[in-house]
């Protein structure tokens, strides 16, 4: 009895200690110096008792183990593994889980999702919110589990991928923000160029049903998880993680915004390689321009992941890209041995 009373006591100090942090980060989180509208995104709300119970079955991420103060990236999936959206997810509140999704295929989801609903005690419904993105002047490296801080009731912060410099927060406002946030379509392209600079890519309506999870590269960022259970698709996601047979990644490369016409970067275009013979070696997923550059995800064949390849849009002879580092290895050798249970 005596060591069920200090586990009880241990476990209270740990939650109110937590509390306690998550608390002192929100006071002492600096002043943003700068931000900007991202109109191509729109927040999802799924909110009920059964509302993560819902989405644990929908989403290929592990909802739970986040918590309250955690976000991370998931996917949606048909029968088939391929995906149908992407998103970030988190808890608003103890009734309520979020998404943040593209806004083309934000309609598309909650239609979707309300067919599976059934006897579940949850509705979706589109957040009347605006989303921001905002910069702080120095910060900490952001991946995989994104810190979630409520200051107010009208505006919701979660940490965006970022490589520290300056660190980056999605904003959700049913306000306008203290600090006039730049409406520019370059502000929100630079932001978007930013998050494709940390190999985090996003499904657009010109996209869905074409990518199964693997290829671009979504278990490299966590937003797969292998052990909790179900969801649709995850009979294909699982087989091709355990038995190896992923042949595509998603790669990032660049080019001089001024030297191509924008159509070419449009999501689902192909690259070709230059002993190719105009065949279709890698598929555009994302762009976005930073500084002059365009910035471009391309899920490619690893097969013809050499130094020597070369890639270009149009055909064989079109504008070559420049290759880019993102940060994680995207030929590396992963455990994908099955989980003793």
């Amino acid at each position: 009895m005596r060591e069920w009373s200090r586990l009880v006591i241990i476990v209270l100090f740990t939650l109110i200690l937590q509390k306690f942090v998550v608390s002192l980060r929100t006071m002492s989180l600096p002043p943003f110096r700068s931000v900007v509208t991202l109109p191509h995104y729109v927040v999802l709300d799924a909110t009920g008792p059964d509302a993560l119970s819902f989405l644990q079955g929908q989403f290929s991420n592990d909802l739970p183990s986040l918590g309250t103060t955690h976000a991370s990236f998931g996917v949606y999936c048909a029968a088939n593994g391929r995906m149908l959206a992407s998103a970030l997810l988190w808890q608003h509140d103890s009734q309520t889980v979020s998404l943040l999704v593209h806004h083309s295929v934000a309609e598309f989801l909650l239609k979707r999702l309300r067919m599976f609903v059934l006897r579940a005690n949850v509705t979706l419904s589109q957040r009347d919110a605006t989303v921001y993105g905002a910069y702080v002047e120095a910060g900490k490296a952001a991946s995989g589990r994104y810190e979630v801080l409520h200051p107010d009731e009208q505006v919701e912060l979660i940490q965006a991928p970022s490589a520290g410099n300056p660190e980056r927060w999605w904003m959700i406002s049913t306000t306008t923000p203290s600090l006039a946030p730049d409406d520019s379509l370059s502000a929100a392209e630079r932001w978007d160029a930013e998050t494709l600079q940390q190999g985090i890519a996003h499904i657009e309506k010109a996209t869905q049903d074409v990518f199964i999870p693997q290829t671009l590269n979504m278990e490299l960022i966590d937003a797969i998880s292998f052990s909790k259970g179900c969801f649709p698709g995850q009979e294909v996601v699982a087989r091709s993680h355990y038995r190896g047979t992923i042949r595509r990644r998603s790669a990032l490369f660049s080019i001089a915004t001024d030297t191509i016409d924008a159509s070419l970067l449009a999501p689902g275009n192909d690259l070709y390689g230059t002993d190719q013979e105009n065949q279709p070696i890698g598929r555009i997923v994302n762009s976005a321009n930073l500084n002059g550059r365009s910035y471009v995800l391309v899920e490619v064949l690893l097969d013809e992941w050499s130094a020597e390849q070369s890639y270009h849009l149009q055909q064989s002879n079109g504008p070559q890209l420049q290759r880019e580092a993102l940060p994680y290895d995207i030929t590396q050798q992963r455990d994908n041995k099955r989980p003793k249970l």
